[in-house]
């Protein structure tokens, strides 16, 4: 059992998930709302920054956020009243994760096409630049902690207590991420250490766009045997001009189906990008890019199929090597 702020005890249903920093637990008389409780050894190492984090996000929340981001709503309390997390909205779909890969998304996305796929991808760029708006980076860009609904092009965000936000004067960071999905300027630097920005974000972004239009691949993956961590340091991008390294197969296809302008964004992004952040393709331009891109599929004037692994036709190496 838990308390709210308002002292009423809320009963507990079952636990659904363990993080790195709490467990998740949904309630029982509420099914659209689910508890995350903080880990005693969290608590008693950083409980107090927490609980003022989660207060600034719960400022920001009444005038900025929607049920598209899973907000912390409500303070949360054991039964001798001392803080241990908050409740929020249960974000309801499947996660982007299964979404961006090459064989899991014909079973949790049945009859996906590209025009779906482009669809989630423009809502959330729009989740982003809201967040932007209000001064919020999410930092962490994480496949699955981004929901998206088969039945329709709902997309909502969840594990946003990390994120970075700056309220009342007040910097609260983002502590965690992911090597592959952190641009160049930010490698070898403590996360906690980072401020994001609107270029940061946008590299990163740009990686999550990347999965999901080819099923998956990391845009660093492949060249020369490194690992993307690597590749990215040095914009060594398999993509890029001359295009040597691109996969053959589906994975050529996928790439060669996208419009002209997105793999030119995609190529910009991903090399002379990696080192110079103002060459980065911005939030805006991904939009209005995908949007053109949904409007093509739309028409019929770009082909609608997904092509995943063993269903492509043969396809030839890009250049003779």
């Amino acid at each position: 059992m838990v308390t709210d702020s308002l002292g009423k005890v809320r009963r507990l249903g079952k636990r659904l998930e363990r993080g790195g920093e709490g467990e998740i637990f949904a309630l029982q008389d509420r099914q659209d709302v689910i508890v995350k409780w903080y880990y005693p050894e969290v608590l008693k190492k950083r409980g107090d920054e927490l609980h003022r984090k989660v207060e600034a996000m719960r400022e920001l929340r009444d005038a900025q956020m929607t049920r598209d981001v899973c907000w912390p709503l409500i303070r949360v309390f054991d039964d001798q009243h001392r803080w241990i997390g908050f409740a929020m909205y249960r974000a309801q779909g499947v996660k982007m994760g299964f979404l961006a890969h090459a064989l899991l998304y014909q079973r949790y996305f049945p009859g996906l096409d590209r025009s779906r796929v482009v669809g989630y991808l423009i809502r959330f760029i729009e989740i982003v630049q809201q967040l932007h708006r209000a001064g919020v980076c999410i930092g962490d860009y994480n496949l699955n902690n981004v929901f998206c609904m088969p039945s329709t092009q709902q997309v909502t965000l969840i594990d946003c207590d990390s994120y970075q936000l700056r309220v009342g004067g007040t910097f609260y960071p983002c502590p965690v991420g992911s090597p592959d999905m952190t641009p160049k300027e930010h490698q070898g630097v403590a996360f906690r250490n980072i401020v994001r920005t609107s270029q940061s974000e946008a590299f990163s972004l740009a990686i999550v766009l990347f999965k999901c239009l080819m099923l998956g691949r990391h845009p660093y993956d492949i060249v020369g045997g490194d690992d993307p961590v690597r590749n990215l340091r040095r914009g060594n991008f398999a993509y890029g001009e001359g295009g040597r390294d691109v996969p053959e197969g589906a994975w050529y296809d996928l790439w060669r189906e996208l419009p002209e302008g997105i793999r030119d964004m995609f190529v910009t992004t991903f090399t002379s990008g990696a080192n110079v952040p103002r060459h980065r393709a911005t939030l805006p331009q991904w939009h209005a890019a995908l949007t053109e891109y949904r409007q093509q599929l739309e028409s019929g004037e770009c082909s609608r199929r997904l092509i995943g692994p063993g269903s492509s036709k043969k396809s030839q190496v890009l250049h003779a090597r």
